[in-house]
């Protein structure tokens, strides 16, 4: 005969039991509780590692860009300093000739004229040397009060070959500045925004009404200058290597312009940028953009900057 296994005795009827599962039962929310924030803690914490290992891979990608600017324009600087002295003393000696033939009084007209363009020509290639020199080791920035207007004015000047007192207009060109006046170096600045201003001008070359607009204004601590124009544009693809030296668009162009903007820019702590999306008046826009220094600063004079190329 098969024997019969009991059946076990509920666990209702272990003595004691409801007491202890109504304890759990009180306890359970509040391990609950702790559980949900310690997992929130460590969400957090990684949320943080995450985001300081993003910081020191982006700083250390910047590091690694400015490292390689740097010796890029060190190396071109070097490059400039050496054939410098090698060019310069023939181009002197040409210039020379070619003034003295200039100045002599019973040289026919074409002859004078020809004098003319040779000087003018070691005159260009002159300009050519001292751009490349400008990619060097960075400088000391001689810091000036600045008037905005002025400074925007004497550029568009120097870009178009007007005199004082001559209408900007005549060129297609308006400036417009509403910021006080400010620090920088008003010698370099003011080659900067030339430089601008002349390859928007050559950008609409063949335009008969050419149009530019330059503007200086501020934009919390830093100071912006945008100047946009009518021409063709610069195509997406080109923004990031415009700057580059010795890159142009142009058929008769250096590639230093831009590149000397950039270097400049950079050597007062800032930046600048071709927009990716036309301007207002349908052309390329850049902006440059460099720290803010109020006019009542006391200093007169400090080490140039390289930050690293902003990101787009």
């Amino acid at each position: 005969m098969s024997r019969r296994t009991a059946s076990p005795k509920p666990l209702s009827a272990v003595p004691g039991w409801d007491e202890e599962m109504r304890s759990v039962a009180h306890a359970l929310p509040a391990v609950l509780d702790r559980l949900r924030a310690s997992f929130s803690e460590l969400e957090e914490r990684a949320a943080r590692v995450e985001r300081e290992l993003g910081e020191a891979n982006r700083e250390r990608s910047e590091l690694a860009e400015r490292l390689h600017i740097a010796d890029k324009l060190t190396a071109l600087g070097t490059m400039a300093a050496g054939i410098a002295h090698e060019i310069r003393n023939p181009l002197n000696a040409v210039r020379g000739f070619a003034e003295l033939l200039a100045a002599r009084p019973r040289e026919e007209e074409r002859e004078r004229r020809w004098a003319k363009l040779i000087v003018e020509g070691v005159c260009e290639v002159d300009a050519i040397i001292d751009n490349l020199l400008s990619f060097g080791s960075p400088e000391t920035l001689r810091l000036e009060t600045i008037d905005g207007r002025e400074l925007l004015e004497s550029a568009a000047r120097l870009a178009t070959e007007l005199g004082p007192g001559q209408d900007l207009g005549l060129r297609g060109i308006r400036v417009r500045s509403d910021v006080p006046g400010f620090r920088g170096d008003h010698i370099k600045l003011r080659q900067a925004v030339r430089n601008l201003l002349e390859n928007a001008l050559e950008a609409q070359a063949c335009q008969p009404e050419p149009r530019v607009e330059a503007e200086l204004r501020r934009e919390g601590n830093e100071l912006v200058c945008s100047v946009s124009d009518a021409g063709p544009g610069v195509p997406a693809d080109l923004c990031a290597r415009i700057l580059d030296p010795f890159f142009t668009t142009h058929a008769d162009g250096t590639g230093l312009g831009l590149a000397l903007v950039s270097v400049i820019a950079r050597l007062h702590g800032g930046s600048v940028q071709c927009a990716p999306s036309p301007s207002a008046l349908g052309g390329a826009l850049f902006v440059l953009r460099i720290p803010f220094q109020p006019a009542d600063s006391s200093i007169q004079s400090r080490p140039a900057l390289f930050p690293p190329t902003p990101r787009p």
